[in-house]
Order: C-alpha cells, then sequence, then structure tokens
C-alpha cells in the first residue's frame, strides 16, 4: 500500500513541463492569430487588446492548473487512498491529459487558418 502523497508527489513532479509544453502550444497559437488577424485589420489596430489578451492568458493558465490538480485528485478518489493500485496507470493519463490540453491550447490558431482559408487568404 503506497500513501496518497506518493500521487501527489508524481503529479507535481510533473507540473511543470506540463505548464512548459502548454505555453509552447499557446504561444505557437497566438503567433498564429497575430500574423493572420494583423492582415484582416487596419493598420495600427490590435488585433485582440493586449489587456483581455492578458487576462485571457492568465485566466487560461489557473483554468489549466486547476485542471491538471485533477490529475492527483481524481487519482485518490479512484485508488481509495491506496495509490499502488494505480500508480501503473499515471504515465498514460498524463501523456492523454498533456495531448488534451495541447490540442485544446491549439484550438484558436487552428480555427483562424482554417476561417482564413474560408476567406481566400487575403
Amino acid at each position: 500500500m503506497k500513501p496518497p502523497w506518493d500521487s501527489i508527489v508524481w503529479w507535481e513532479k510533473r507540473r511543470i513541463l506540463f505548464n512548459f509544453v502548454v505555453l509552447v502550444a499557446g504561444l505557437a497559437s497566438g503567433l498564429v492569430i497575430e500574423l493572420i488577424g494583423a492582415r484582416h485589420v487596419a493598420p495600427g489596430e490590435d488585433v485582440v487588446e493586449p489587456v483581455v489578451a492578458m487576462l485571457g492568458v492568465f485566466a487560461y493558465s489557473v483554468g489549466a492548473n486547476l485542471c491538471y490538480s485533477l490529475g492527483w485528485i481524481t487519482e485518490l478518489l479512484w485508488s481509495g487512498g491506496d495509490t499502488a493500485l494505480t500508480a501503473a496507470r499515471r504515465p498514460k493519463i498524463f501523456r492523454l491529459g498533456i495531448i488534451f490540453s495541447v490540442v485544446l491550447t491549439l484550438l484558436p490558431g487552428v480555427f483562424i487558418v482554417i476561417a482564413w482559408a474560408l476567406w481566400g487568404f487575403k
């Protein structure tokens, strides 16, 4: 029987990697939005208001980290406190969570590219 702290420590050691991967995806998505959006706004206009963008990034990062915490919270619930029962599943759940988070983070950039293609690459 492994104590509950085993799960919490395992997940928290990987939080920095999770945040880095989601950050890179967010920067890529934001760059695509800015590059394509700049072609469709008047010179001197912002694609997204900077204050709104900063608030959005902050809210998204808080939300992503709250959802990340569900990894160890749900593991503790599933294991009934004996994390030896769920330890083998952690890596797969972690990978699936990163994939889901990256896809979700890239969606705005993907939608902008699709919209740009539908409007004729102007």
